[in-house]
């Protein structure tokens, strides 16, 4: 009869390797999945302008307005997609609802040059292509955006916004003009400006 062999070195060294080789993968799992879903924030803000720069060209082009503005409101308006009106109720350009209709957000205006928290009604959308499609709308059609729409430049178009009553804060134009500088916005105007 054979005896049985003790457990050799070779085994032990074998086993161990294994042993290794699966801890160094479950480690390169883990930061390979941290990095790639935790994206840097300037990546998300890139990511907006590219998932809708595509519909600002559309409405650019068919109602005669500057796409970089459209995308630069969009995002101020929104916070990049990321406020609960846009999150919930798809309005990208903090559009307002008539009295008692919409939805009802608290909101910052400037009054008497003070910064104020008020609640106001929203128009709520079905989708961002809805909302898009109400801003170049208004934009185009309302008598008191003209200035806007005969604005030569897209920074010109940004500071006709704040006079032109959309909104209360007379930095309004200059964020917006931040914006389109920051992550050169005025590319997606190519074809669009010309055609104005």
């Amino acid at each position: 009869m054979k005896k049985k062999k003790p457990l050799t070195w070779g085994c032990l060294v074998l086993i161990l390797g294994i042993f290794f080789l699966w801890l160094f993968i479950q480690v390169l799992f883990f930061f390979v999945n941290n990095i790639r879903y935790q994206p840097q924030r300037v990546t998300s803000r890139q990511e907006f302008f590219q998932e809708y720069a595509p519909l600002a060209q559309k409405i650019g082009k068919k109602y005669h307005l500057y796409p970089s503005v459209i995308l630069a409101q969009a995002a101020l308006e929104s916070n990049f997609g990321q406020s609960d009106l846009a999150q919930v109720n798809k309005n990208f350009f903090g559009i307002k609802a008539k009295k008692g209709q919409g939805v009802s957000y608290a909101t910052e205006e400037v009054e008497n040059g003070q910064r104020v928290t008020i609640q106001d009604n929203f128009e709520s959308y079905k989708s961002p292509v809805d909302s898009f499609k109400h801003y170049g709308r208004l934009l185009s059609q309302a008598q008191r955006y003209q200035p806007v729409r005969e604005a030569k430049s897209a920074q010109e178009a940004c500071h006709k916004l704040h006079p032109s009553g959309y909104s209360t804060d007379p930095g309004y134009g200059q964020r917006l003009v931040d914006l389109i500088k920051q992550y050169n916005l005025e590319v997606y105007d190519q074809g669009i400006k010309d055609s104005k």
